[in-house]
């Protein structure tokens, strides 16, 4: 069986995979770790490139996948008391899709994806469209 790649990683690659996959901006990310934001590019570029990833998105997804979004917090469960609707809405923001298209695409108005937005990311502790894009993924609600 092939090594993980994560093994190849430095210990400061790992707290930047980490915080990234948390959802921290880089400026969030080099504060948190007392480095500069230019040395958190760095550092994301030679995970991106040790990883195989192309951007943040896949490199959050490797990170929770190996499991290095240990944040000390127990991973939300799937679904974790998401109506179907809501389920919906956070598939269609996983996939990408602005308010707009998600409004047009469910037959609901644009206002009532937010609301229902507000409550996901209340419900799954999101603070932004990425956490919950990345939750979708990460539980199996995205394709």
């Amino acid at each position: 069986m092939e090594e993980a790649p994560a093994v190849r990683l430095t210990y400061r690659e790992l707290d930047v995979l980490g915080l990234l996959a948390q959802g921290l901006s880089n400026r969030l990310i080099s504060r948190r770790l007392d480095i500069s934001e230019k040395t958190v590019k760095n550092h994301l570029s030679s995970i991106y490139f040790k990883i195989g990833a192309t951007h943040r998105t896949q490199a959050a997804l490797y990170a929770r996948h190996v499991g290095l979004n240990d944040s000390g917090e127990a991973a939300p469960s799937a679904g974790s008391a998401l109506t179907a609707r809501e389920r919906g809405v956070l598939g269609l923001l996983a996939q990408g899709l602005s308010n707009r298209l998600i409004s047009r695409r469910l037959d609901i108005s644009e206002k009532t994806v937010k609301n229902h937005l507000s409550s996901i990311y209340f419900k799954i502790g999101a603070t932004h469209r990425t956490q919950a894009a990345l939750y979708a993924r990460h539980v199996g609600l995205a394709s």
